[in-house]
């Protein structure tokens, strides 16, 4: 029986065998490669890598990763560079040249349309209305008013105007034109309270689905996308697209950023985003220059603008680059969602004052053979706090360390707890250690020393001075080996490792008589003396040598 997707596929593509590198095969790879005319040796030896290996065609353990992350199954998954090539690899398996058309609800996202007159297809458009909502029933109408038209693309949320489709009506649309493939383009979906179409795919084998790390997940250039489709709309891209479309470090690279320790700075990434967009839209609402700002649910707002001329001077003049359109009411811009401080910027240029606190944030991802740590702060926010170690009780004094502290902290940490504990709560707090001193810059202003002596029947006493110098005295001692799986023993060389990665002098002192008290205490104590010494007090760095 012939599937939808062959029904739907040029001809000529379907003659066409997909391409096999030969290392496709999982029991072949760790065989010897003597079948892909590569050079068995390496620029620049070992150390340089596997880069005289081809890599695999399709590799399997990135594509099991997304249809983890993505909720379907393997078979659902073609990876490729970016979204970009998964449009052109639509439209040149399913489009005939000179025959075949696309839909299109400009203004929208331009590859669409490229990838249509490159393949010499028509573009029918079904456009927004005047306020840039989507009409469904104008689109469908559109679509079913032409003769040999293949692929409808939508993009929800929309690019450029930032809106977005409701999913109940882009199934309904998708069951209405059931008969054509509908591409729903999702690279903005982290950023917006959407659901996914992705559990629609079972039920709608016209549904084609383009997701990419480019956006959410800060890998643009990288070059990393997929389409989720049905497994027959996957064979036939097989037989299109290129030999090899990722390169290794591309590979390497999406399977770091996937892996389940980053999942929580990706998540703090994406609302640090939508916080700062709102913070930007609400403050442009007072700028003369602004004429409307459209709802958004992506990276980016659209902005139709007053005095084009004059504020594309300001702009030039700060080095801002902003993507200038043209709206139903003239000139706009797309300006995209930067870091805290290049947002500033723009806001200046629009001549609008920020009215944001300083920004102290640091991060750190070590990656080892015993422990792969994700580790952020952010010393202006107490929240959010999450840890994850696989170490109860040393995540409970981490976490004492943030809320004493004041200060955020996302910590995850994948570990050969399987060997001991001793890697992961060293590395962590080498971690923690470095984050923080990324967090802290260059010092300036900063407090510098901090002391703290909580009372309860324990007693801890810990005193830091940021200064640039690692120094780490631990005074006290434990009778119980274990709280839980924590070795009391580590307490001590946590506190030392802290201190050669903050590159601080830090000096406890604990006695009492629980230890499970006494290590809180010392964990709280940090955290206070480390509020104290974080805390901003001046602009000037705190050494009469002007450096820390």
């Amino acid at each position: 029986m012939t599937s939808f997707a062959e029904k739907m596929a040029r001809p000529e593509i379907l003659e066409l065998t997909p391409y096999s590198s030969g290392y496709d095969d999982a029991a072949l790879e760790n065989g010897i490669r003597l079948n892909a005319n590569e050079n068995p040796w390496r620029v620049g030896g070992d150390g340089f890598g596997d880069f005289n290996r081809y890599p695999p065609s399709q590799p399997e353990k990135l594509i099991a990763r997304l249809s983890e992350i993505y909720g379907v199954g393997a078979n659902n998954v073609l990876v490729s560079r970016g979204a970009d090539e998964a449009i052109d690899l639509l439209v040149r398996a399913f489009c005939r040249p000179n025959q075949d058309a696309i839909a299109i609800a400009p203004p929208t996202f331009g590859s669409y349309a490229t990838a249509a007159r490159l393949q010499c297809a028509r573009i029918i458009e079904a456009p927004l209305t005047s306020d840039y909502t989507f009409d469904t029933k104008a689109f469908v109408v559109a679509v079913k008013a032409e003769k040999d038209l293949k692929i409808a693309f939508i993009c929800s949320p929309m690019s450029p105007t930032g809106g977005a489709i409701s999913k109940d009506e882009l199934a309904s649309m998708c069951e209405q034109l059931s008969e054509i493939i509908v591409a729903i383009d999702e690279a903005y979906i982290e950023f917006s309270a959407l659901e996914s179409m992705a559990d629609k795919l079972s039920k709608l084998e016209n549904l084609v689905i383009l997701r990419t790390l480019s956006k959410a997940y800060g890998l643009a250039g990288a070059r990393c996308g997929a389409v989720l489709a049905s497994p027959d709309i996957i064979a036939v891209l097989q037989k299109t697209i290129a030999p090899y479309p990722m390169t290794t470090t591309s590979i390497d690279i999406a399977m770091r950023a996937l892996s389940p320790v980053n999942k929580l700075i990706v998540d703090r990434n994406i609302r640090k985003v939508v916080e700062e967009r709102e913070r930007v839209a609400k403050a442009l609402n007072g700028s003369h220059f602004v004429a409307r700002i459209l709802p958004s649910e992506t990276n980016f707002l659209f902005i139709e603008t007053n005095d084009a001329p004059l504020l594309k001077k300001r702009l030039d003049e700060s080095a801002i680059r902003v993507r200038w359109l043209k709206s139903r009411q003239g000139d706009a811009i797309r300006l995209t969602i930067g870091a805290p401080d290049e947002n500033d910027l723009a806001l200046a240029a629009f001549g609008v004052a920020s009215e944001r606190g300083r920004s102290r944030i640091g991060e750190c991802f070590r990656e080892t053979k015993e422990t792969n740590i994700s580790v952020a702060i952010d010393l202006e926010s107490a929240d959010p706090t999450a840890i994850n170690t696989g170490i109860g009780y040393f995540d409970h004094m981490l976490e004492q360390v943030a809320r004493h502290g004041g200060f955020s902290l996302l910590l995850t940490c994948d570990g050969d707890l399987e060997v001991d504990t001793h890697h992961t709560i060293e590395d962590c707090m080498l971690a923690f250690g470095a984050a923080l001193r990324d967090a802290l810059g260059d010092g300036r202003g900063m407090a510098r020393f901090g002391a703290a002596l909580p009372m309860d029947e324990a007693r801890a006493e810990v005193l830091v001075d940021l200064s640039g110098r690692p120094f780490s005295k631990f005074s006290g001692d434990f009778h119980a080996p274990l709280l839980g799986e924590y070795p009391t023993e580590m307490t001590s060389h946590a506190f030392r490792s802290l201190s050669e990665a903050l590159r601080a002098s830090i000096h406890v002192s604990v006695d009492g008589g629980n230890d499970h008290h006494k290590t809180e205490s010392c964990f709280k104590a940090l955290g206070r003396a480390l509020r104290q010494a974080t805390r901003i007090e001046s602009n000037i760095i705190p050494s009469t040598k002007g450096v820390l």
